[in-house]
């Protein structure tokens, strides 16, 4: 259960890895927080470590270090501050219901 958890989870940062790479520039290193992240808890990556560098990593220190990643994306994603789209329209709803 807990493998394929960690396989579901190393997928999904994967994913939001790919995800957060097609962004501007300051989400590539939000993009290589997650690839890492993603890569950790993928368990063909367990086994490759472990036949070539001969070291595992322990489960707790894995949960530590997603955590750990997970806050610095926090703390990294309020930080950037996106432009509005040139086609993005600045009224709101109200104002068009008014103009009708």
């Amino acid at each position: 259960m807990a493998a394929s958890f960690s396989q579901t989870l190393g997928i999904l940062f994967l994913m939001a890895c790919f995800a957060a790479l097609m962004n501007p520039p300051p989400y590539i290193l939000i993009g290589t927080i997650f690839l890492l992240m993603g890569l950790m808890l993928l368990p063909s990556t367990n086994r490759l470590t472990r036949q070539q560098f001969n070291w595992t990593i322990n489960p707790k220190t894995k949960s530590i270090i997603v955590l750990i990643g997970c806050i610095l994306i926090y703390l990294v994603v309020p930080q950037i501050d996106p432009k509005p789209s040139p086609y993005s329209n600045s009224r709101n709803s109200k104002e068009l219901s008014r103009s009708q």
